[in-house]
């Protein structure tokens, strides 16, 4: 069974990646192709992948059938082809039929067959390699595997008549040994370059768990256009980045000071005061008096830059020092980031101003002591941090009004945020989830535990205003949390 099920999952693996070869041929603005669909609703056997001919064009829809065998023990005949598996059912060569009988109704329409098996040499000799159609000797020649030796014995396998078989070879196209799928992963990410989006293994996973989504939907939501083919890209973050960006950086220093490709416009170095080991942060005073100010001159530097408004951030930094600079450089006030973010090691560059994804957060919220004034938030988005939480409350007995807990609908985990269009989307309902329990419970402040990725935090503190004092905890090298600043939101 074990085998049978990578043989199974193998299979499904070489029809996507084909499946998104072809498809990408939609986003040339010269195809002739309007839309496509991966497992078509009605397109019979032909139906792993089918691109549709614009009117007009000149050039015949595709059907496509893609079959993956896991070894090269035998080739394909057209008798092969012909004969039902172990004498039961339709052959191979019926289905691909009775799909064209109804296909070609709608319109000039080419069937393929696509399998890394070659062709045996009766079937060989009469595949055209520039288009992979059968050639004029096979309707014309009488050797064994041209339609004059065989068509009878193929037709009344098929159910059809000699003449429909013929009009069905017009139209079949077999592209066999084709190439394997180390092969394919190579060909599909070079036209993934051509047409500038990212490629290799992180990308094509990428793909491949959006077609899975793709072929779960049914009816009109499977087909796919030019539009929402970018829509795709754009949510998936498969855009390859562009070249210049943003005109200024700021580099914050906290953890370790590095450097990256491009020189900084605004370069802060507060290495003296962290220690990524022990976990050592500023405490407030040095916060207010020294790292706050400077963080807000530097903000007032770009600020005066007629190309400041987007600002390209980079530093490893901890969650509450990300929250900071978010908050100082906050959306209200203009400022954009495109900050890098890595995710399941790639690194990304994700920008605050993309649109919110669909991403959605649950909250779990619990009532603690009523006569409290103060909201405790925990956001977590990587990983379930409520232990961590228990022991916070615990060590703070009948300190808070409220608990709440932020988190993805799905639970908190290492693929819970896929994309800047997620972290934006978190960054946005957590204020108003935050906003609203504050005002629900009449909380003078808020009490905030960050558990996400570094960008999230920063998109966060962007939208962080209108909720009232929040004091910003950061998680301690004997994981707990202890707070380091305040932020006056308004």
């Amino acid at each position: 069974m074990g085998e049978q099920s990578a043989s199974r999952l193998e299979g499904d693996r070489y029809q996507y990646l084909y499946g998104w070869y072809e498809l990408l041929r939609l986003l040339a603005e010269s195809s002739p192709f309007e839309c496509g669909y991966l497992e078509h609703p009605d397109a019979g056997a032909a139906d792993d992948v089918t691109l549709h001919a614009r009117e007009g064009s000149g050039v015949a829809s595709r059907y496509l059938q893609v079959k993956w065998h896991v070894d090269h023990r035998s080739q394909y005949s057209l008798d092969a082809v012909s004969e039902a598996p172990g004498g039961r059912g339709r052959s191979l060569l019926h289905k691909l039929f009775a799909s064209w009988r109804k296909l070609r109704e709608r319109g000039p329409a080419e069937v393929w067959l696509v399998s890394n098996w070659s062709a045996e040499e009766s079937l060989g000799r009469y595949l055209r390699g520039r288009d992979c159609a059968l050639t004029q000797e096979f309707f014309t020649e009488s050797r064994p595997g041209s339609l004059k030796e065989g068509g009878s014995r193929w037709a009344e396998r098929c159910g059809a008549t000699v003449e429909e078989l013929r009009a069905f070879f017009g139209d079949l196209r077999l592209r066999l040994g084709f190439s394997s799928i180390r092969e394919l992963e190579g060909m599909v990410d070079e036209r993934m370059e051509n047409f500038e989006l990212r490629q290799g293994a992180n990308p094509r996973a990428i793909v491949l768990d959006g077609l899975r989504e793709w072929v779960e939907v049914s009816g009109e939501a499977k087909r796919v256009t030019r539009e929402s083919l970018m829509a795709f890209l754009r949510a998936r973050e498969l855009l390859a980045p562009k070249h210049g960006g943003p005109a200024v950086s700021l580099w914050v220093h906290a953890w370790v000071r590095r450097k990256w490709e491009q020189s900084p416009t605004e370069e802060l170095d507060w290495t003296a005061y962290f220690d990524r080991e022990t976990r050592r942060l500023p405490d407030e005073v040095v916060w207010r008096e020294k790292l706050i100010p400077e963080l807000r001159a530097a903000r007032q530097r770009l600020a005066d830059r007629p190309e400041g408004a987007l600002v390209d951030f980079r530093g490893k930094v901890p969650l509450s020092v990300a929250l900071a600079v978010g908050f100082y450089f906050s959306e209200a006030a203009g400022f954009r980031f495109r900050s890098e973010q890595v995710t399941r090691g790639e690194n990304f560059l994700w920008r605050s101003d993309v649109g919110a994804s669909a991403g959605r957060l649950k909250v779990i919220e619990r009532e603690r002591a009523s006569d409290a004034k103060v909201l405790l938030v925990m956001f977590q988005l990587t990983q379930d941090a409520r232990v961590d939480l228990e022991r916070f409350e615990a060590e703070h007995p009948g300190a808070y009004r409220a608990v709440l807990v932020l988190e993805p609908e799905g639970g908190p985990g290492d693929g819970a945020v896929t994309s800047a269009g997620d972290a934006v989307a978190f960054a946005v309902q957590a204020r108003e989830l935050i906003r609203r329990a504050r005002s629900r419970y009449r909380a003078s402040s808020t009490h905030l535990l960050l558990y996400a990725p570094s960008t999230c935090c920063l998109f966060l503190g962007q939208r962080l205003n209108a909720v009232g004092p929040v004091v910003v905890h950061e998680r301690t090298v004997d994981e707990r949390y202890s707070p380091v600043f305040t932020l006056q939101t308004g």
